[in-house]
């Protein structure tokens, strides 16, 4: 008969499986909560990574902060003490900071001068690039390398931010007024009667210049087609890691219907 018993019988092998699976489970549970608090141990504090980082770049923050307020401030008036220091840190740069200055210096077919040599302090005011353009903020330092054996010259100068056109890049007529003298200055040693106007300037600007750094003016006279009264020059403009930023030539000549001031060698 398949009445009650025999559903009995039914229920307790399922009743005897579910309490063998139980029993086989629990050792399975405990296992794996041990295994959980081994893995949750404390580890080693990352407080000291997490200083370190913050003082990185807390201080690339002060640093790019210091950058943006030399930028956006207006520059430095000539004669003023924030000018003063700022001028010997420019001149403390070109001392100890420059490789090409110790290089020229190194060369003994390189003379180092300053520039306008022969003019006198009330000269240089009624001078451009000595006068207005003078200080920090503009033509903070030139240094003029001549090499007579070729007839060339390498002048380091400072481009301050006063001579910017737009912001951080310098003016190209700015430029272009310090690639003049510069070219200028090889040309006129040429001729015998020491002094020389232009005559013709074309100027290829080839990549920004850059405010408040150092740059390189290279000059070299063209012997072939130079004569006593007209001087062919070409020149660079390179930056500090002598990438070619801006090439030149000119014409320079000694005018027949007038009489130029001597303007001499040290210039």
């Amino acid at each position: 008969m398949f009445g009650p018993r025999r559903a009995l019988k039914f229920r307790l092998p399922s009743l005897g499986t579910q309490s063998q699976q139980t029993l086989r489970f629990t050792p399975q549970i405990s296992r794996s909560a041990s295994t959980t608090t081994h893995q949750t141990s404390p580890g080693p504090s990352k407080w000291p990574r997490r200083l370190i980082y913050a003082g990185i770049f807390g201080g690339l923050g002060v640093a790019a902060g210091k950058w943006m307020d030399d930028k956006v401030s207006a520059p430095a008036e000539p004669g003023t003490r924030e000018d003063t220091l700022k001028m010997e840190e420019i001149r403390r740069a070109y001392e100890i900071g420059l490789p090409i200055v110790q290089e020229l210096r190194n060369n003994p077919d390189y003379v180092e001068a300053d520039v306008y040599g022969n003019y006198t302090e009330d000269d240089k005011q009624q001078r451009l690039t000595s006068g207005p353009l003078k200080g920090s903020r503009a033509l903070a330092l030139q240094k003029v390398f001549w090499n007579d054996k070729e007839q060339k010259a390498i002048s380091v100068v400072f481009l301050g931010n006063g001579l910017e056109g737009w912001p951080t890049i310098v003016h190209g007529g700015a430029l272009a007024t310090v690639i003049d003298e510069n070219l200028g200055r090889v040309a006129i040693r040429s001729f015998p009667e020491r002094t020389g106007v232009t005559a013709n300037l074309e100027i290829k600007y080839r990549t920004p210049v850059y405010s408040g750094n150092f740059y390189t003016f290279h000059s070299r006279i063209d012997r072939e087609r130079t004569t006593d009264r007209k001087a062919y020059v070409t020149g660079e403009v390179r930056d500090p890691v002598g990438r070619v930023c801006v090439q030149a030539s000119a014409l320079f000549v000694v005018p027949k219907k007038y009489k130029l001031q001597e303007i001499g060698e040290q210039y």
